[in-house]
């Protein structure tokens, strides 16, 4: 598997890899280019079978995006990194860890996003909605076949109740969205749901800090919690007015804690 497709690489320090969520492309990341004037190098880039990046299918997994992450990974000069998967991405940044190892890998940062998306007997930390496996396959099945139906609503949920739809995030999300391939998009869906990374967490070496969106139309605030709790080295942060895309709607408090740590990582 060839790595990932490139979109931004800015300044010089410690590596702030942003991998992004289901649907949209590293575009969404804009708000975290002025960290590369701060101290730390911003590596963005598009997922497979995400914006810019040629590979389309309904067959492609979590672990194809996990395998691009390792090969852009073995670049030496990513020593040290920090991995920052928001939604989606995070499971991508699990996968690679659970399955190719915390080597150069200095801590993790999950945006908005759980261990396990759908609800089972013992386990609500999935999908605010609660959706079991079972409701979340059928979503997949209608998404390959309606998907202009769909993405409107995915590019809003993305965001806190009240978002502005004329402000810059919520357009570009949503033109990010409506330009996925549906098939794609469902394919990569039955994966995500049917990933398990509990125990990834519950035996990660690594540091993890859990950034939630307090006002996340997809995720409960105890999510986050849960990871601070099971991994090993966790922590939490909850922005307040914030949903599912932190990074885009409070920025600047998400910058200063990315940068705080990063820089905690000595």
């Amino acid at each position: 598997m060839a790595g990932l497709t490139l979109r931004d690489d800015l300044g010089t320090g410690r590596p702030l890899v942003l991998l992004h969520g289901w649907s949209v492309d590293a575009s969404l990341f804009a708000a975290q280019r002025p960290l590369g004037g701060e101290g730390f190098r911003v590596i963005t880039a598009d997922l497979p079978g995400h914006g810019r990046d040629p590979r389309r299918g309904d067959g492609l997994t979590i672990a194809d995006l996990g395998d691009a992450l390792a090969a852009s990974l073995a670049d030496p000069a990513l020593a040290g990194a920090v991995l920052v998967g928001w939604s989606m991405g995070a499971t991508v940044a699990l996968d690679h860890l659970a399955r190719h190892g915390s080597g150069g890998i200095a801590g993790l940062v999950i945006v908005d996003m759980t261990a396990k998306v759908p609800n089972a007997p013992g386990w609500p930390l999935g999908l605010s909605n609660g959706q079991t496996l079972e409701e979340t396959l059928a979503a997949a099945d209608r998404m390959a076949a309606g998907w202009p139906r769909y993405a409107p609503r995915i590019a809003e949920a993305m965001f806190a109740p009240g978002i502005d739809l004329a402000g810059e995030p919520f357009r570009r999300a949503a033109a990010a969205v409506a330009a996925s391939d549906g098939p794609t998009m469902a394919g990569l869906w039955r994966s995500l749901v049917r990933a398990d990374h509990r125990d990834t967490l519950a035996r990660l070496d690594r540091p993890v800090l859990a950034l939630a969106g307090a006002a996340s139309r997809l995720y409960r605030p105890a999510v986050a919690a849960w990871i601070a709790e099971t991994a090993p080295h966790g922590r939490m942060l909850s922005l307040a007015g914030a949903g599912h895309s932190p990074h885009a709607e409070a920025p600047a408090a998400f910058n200063a804690a990315l940068a705080d740590f990063a820089a905690s990582l000595g």
